[in-house]
């Protein structure tokens, strides 16, 4: 993606970044920026220059509020999409999206609403001891794959590669997801995930191998970071957090690390 077309893309995220905050503050949803937005909040006062999207992250009771009320809330140019509003998603976090927009990403090229987006994960309590974090975390990333598998993902590419060796290790998913519904899928992962008792440490639901784990307060405790043109609510405590998540966040990653992580192979802004 070169430049032109990153900075084009980042200002329509911000746009719609935006809307995202008018609706959560007129229907008092909290939520925080999340990942490198809000690393680049800290950073750079804004995006980080060569990011492709944008994280904004919800406790679970905000994150949910937010799901049921976007459709009639948000601008119409926009809608929120999540595995429950179309079978072919298969992440169990959601994204606004920008319709008549294009936006596509190799690995999920199958979706039927494809545009513009930026992800909103749910927050979600996270068992107390060790080996209980393991525990849940290997059942929700098998539930996960089986998602992927059933709704068409195709993990093992890699810009214009196939990973045989990632391609060969989900012909067992295949297998196992064909006679199951998505519904059931969805169910299964979501009644894991409300099974664990509210407690003082949380983790973002993104199925990832290695969770991340945090003190629920750096999520409550918010302050307003300027982003541009305009300010975002963030965890008051940036270092502890970013520490949590990057280490030295500081530090810049080297130049060949800068690039199109989410593999985009399609845009299109849908101007005429």
């Amino acid at each position: 993606m070169d430049q032109q077309t990153l900075r084009k893309v980042q200002l329509l995220q911000l746009e719609m970044a935006k809307e995202i905050r008018r609706v959560c503050l007129e229907n008092g949803i909290r939520y925080t920026l999340y990942r490198g937005t809000f690393l680049g909040a800290v950073r750079h006062k804004g995006f980080i220059p060569w990011d492709d999207d944008m994280d904004f992250a919800m406790l679970r009771e905000d994150y949910e509020k937010f799901r049921r009320i976007a459709p009639e809330k948000l601008n119409q140019k926009y809608c929120f999409q999540d595995w429950n509003t179309e079978k072919n998603y298969a992440l169990p976090f959601g994204k606004v999206r920008m319709r008549n927009t294009v936006f596509v990403e190799a690995k999920s090229a199958a979706l039927e609403e494809c545009g513009v987006y930026v992800d909103i994960y749910p927050l979600d309590f996270a068992p107390a001891s060790q080996e209980e974090k393991k525990v849940l975390a290997g059942k929700l990333l098998h539930l996960f794959r089986l998602k992927l598998m059933k709704s068409g993902y195709t993990p093992w590419k890699e810009e214009d590669r196939t990973l045989w060796k990632k391609r060969i290790g989900y012909l067992a998913y295949q297998a196992a997801a064909l006679p199951l519904s998505h519904r059931a899928l969805i169910r299964r992962y979501e009644d894991l995930v409300r099974a664990v008792p509210e407690g003082d440490t949380l983790y973002e639901q993104s199925a990832l191998p290695i969770a991340y784990y945090f003190d629920k307060n750096w999520c409550v405790e918010l302050a307003e970071y300027p982003y541009g043109d305009t300010t975002f609510a963030g965890p008051k405590d940036y270092d502890a957090f970013l520490s949590c998540l990057y280490g030295d966040y500081m530090v810049l990653p080297p130049e060949d690390k800068r690039e199109n992580r989410h593999q985009i192979i399609e845009i299109d802004f849908g101007e005429e």
